[in-house]
């Protein structure tokens, strides 16, 4: 990560060399105003869309990472350029699908295009050099939607705004209401291992506890043999479970109004003591560190596995893909049990807004226009398009709500990848729908979905914080060691390797030396700065 970390300092170093050419703060707001004849003078952002009266191309980096991404002759972006008058090139290299290499290597070429595309932590690093233009003033005046959703989602302002406090990038969301968590992933156990056993589905830290004894020790299977794995898990660790002692696995705000580490706190120490034992009586996966990401479809298809903690739809999905080998399997959704103090709630939570954003670069001609073209998309018009498709192609309204018709709903993919495949379904910055992502899953998926949604359970996200060069530096020279000490440490915790109780204030002594209070002191400082800005 050092190398990384260097190499990505080196490219931020040449920005401001390839930006030499480029306008200052104050000739960008004259070009703005001398250029807004350029664009048309009709549009709105509401019923009035069309942005120029000449066609024009704008261009677009986003990566071509694992998801691919949007082109200008995909039908939704084709049908954005007929309702606007304004075409989109992506001009990012299609042969490097690593997002961060694609990025690095656009901002070396010395050419930046109009709109500039990635996760918020790697865009948001070259803003203090000057690779993107401050968004205040074209928001206020050429884009009322964005403008709206600023004030929907104060978050979303944050996140894009840079050190000075301008607003500089432009996030979206995940869909869902201001200021309310989403769910990600939820508590699954086999129904049908419980009715087999007799047992009601767990409500408390102790009944799952015993259900999970239970199907370790009373051959819910079938086949005579102690081969259950009641808890698996098809990420490395025990992070979902920490919860069920109180615990956080990273950051997150303590009941002082201060920023805590949660592997540095009593809560995580008596949760990893526990489940040691817990992973000693076979109760948790011995493969849980090295099984990988088919847990699910192997555990599960084996019909050994009982209970995990993952994501709705691909989850619920399981069900179907391994019902020829396990026709009985019902592995469903269920509320999380109560933990040591008696509380319901679920820490792993979603943000509404989502993890990527784009900006203006400094060499965009243009900015009214683009920033226009970037007001659609949060548009109602744009919205739905880029939600569900082109009306009457991909889907058809209902009571004025959008349906999806088959050819949407029976893609291969799923839901979400057909969209992307249109073009539409990418993480721009617009409003999502929670819809498009119910979509894609079947019926045991949903109903989790919703259950979790409608509750009063899910914890609020950690805040959004925006970070000085000098506390990124501080935290990334600091993690870069921290975290793989931390991983280590409750990997031979957990398997037995070392005693929690004897080694923990040994293992807070060495937190300390490797600069975790350095790395504290600078997400407390940029807290602070948050609750200043909130008020």
């Amino acid at each position: 990560m050092r190398k990384k970390y260097a190499a990505l300092t080196l490219l931020m170093a040449m920005v401001p060399a390839l930006l030499a050419g480029c306008q200052s703060d104050g000739e960008q707001g004259a070009a703005t105003s001398t250029q807004e004849s350029n664009a048309g003078s009709g549009y709105n952002g509401k019923d009035q869309l069309k942005i120029t009266d000449k066609p024009i191309t704008v261009t677009l980096f986003y990566a071509f990472g694992g998801n691919g991404a949007p082109k200008g002759d995909m039908p939704a972006w084709a049908e954005t350029a007929k309702i606007t008058n304004v075409a989109m090139k992506n001009v990012a290299n299609e042969s490097i699908t690593e997002e961060k290499q694609a990025f690095n290597t656009m901002l070396s070429s010395g050419d930046l295009p109009d709109l500039i595309h990635g996760q918020r932590d790697t865009i948001n690093p070259i803003i203090s050099q000057g690779a993107l233009i401050p968004l205040d003033d074209l928001i206020a005046k050429h884009a009322p939607n964005i403008q709206k959703f600023l004030a929907d989602y104060p978050e979303a302002r944050r996140a894009g705004a840079g050190p000075d406090g301008k607003l500089y990038t432009v996030t979206g969301t995940l869909g869902g209401e201001p200021g309310k968590s989403l769910p990600s992933m939820g508590f699954f156990i086999r129904q049908d291992w419980l009715n087999k056993l007799g047992l009601k589905a767990p409500t408390t830290l102790d009944e799952y506890k015993k259900a999970l004894y239970a199907f370790r020790q009373q051959d819910p299977n079938g086949n005579g043999k102690q081969d259950e794995v009641p808890y698996f898990y098809r990420d490395k660790g025990i992070r979902p479970l920490l919860q069920l002692w109180g615990a956080n696995h990273e950051w997150y705000v303590g009941k002082d109004d201060k920023v805590h580490h949660g592997k540095a706190e009593p809560e995580y120490r008596a949760a990893l003591k526990e489940l040691s034992q817990w992973y000693k009586d076979g109760i948790i996966d011995p493969e849980i560190f090295t099984r990988g990401s088919q847990a699910r479809q192997f555990l599960l298809g084996n019909n050994l596995g009982g209970a995990t903690i993952d994501w709705f739809g691909s989850t619920a999905a399981v069900n179907d893909a391994v019902k020829a080998q396990v026709p009985a399997i019902n592995f469903v959704a269920m509320a999380p049990p109560a933990d040591v103090t008696g509380k319901v709630k679920f820490n792993h939570t979603r943000e509404p807004i989502h993890s990527y954003a784009w900006g203006i670069s400094a060499q965009a001609k243009d900015p009214v226009t683009v920033i226009r073209y970037m007001d659609f998309f949060f548009s109602p018009t744009g919205e739905r398009l880029m939600n569900f498709g082109l009306e009457g192609t991909h889907y058809e309204l209902v009571n004025n709500e959008p349906v999806p018709k088959p050819v949407a709903l029976s893609h291969s993919g799923g839901f979400p990848n057909f969209l992307r495949s249109i073009g539409a379904g990418y993480e721009i910055g617009r409003r999502g729908s929670l819809a498009g992502e119910l979509n894609s899953m079947n019926d045991i998926g949903k109903n989790g979905f919703t259950m979790y949604e409608k509750s009063d359970w899910l914890a609020k996200p950690f805040p959004v914080l925006t970070f000085t060069a000098e506390e990124k530096k501080t935290i990334d020279n600091a993690m870069v060691n921290l975290t793989p000490f931390l991983d280590e440490y409750e990997q031979k915790g957990l398997m037995g390797a070392q005693d929690v109780d004897a080694t923990w204030d040994k293992h807070l002594e060495e937190m300390n030396k490797m600069n975790l209070q350095k790395v504290l002191d600078a997400y407390n400082s940029a807290y602070a700065r948050y609750k200043a800005e909130s008020k």
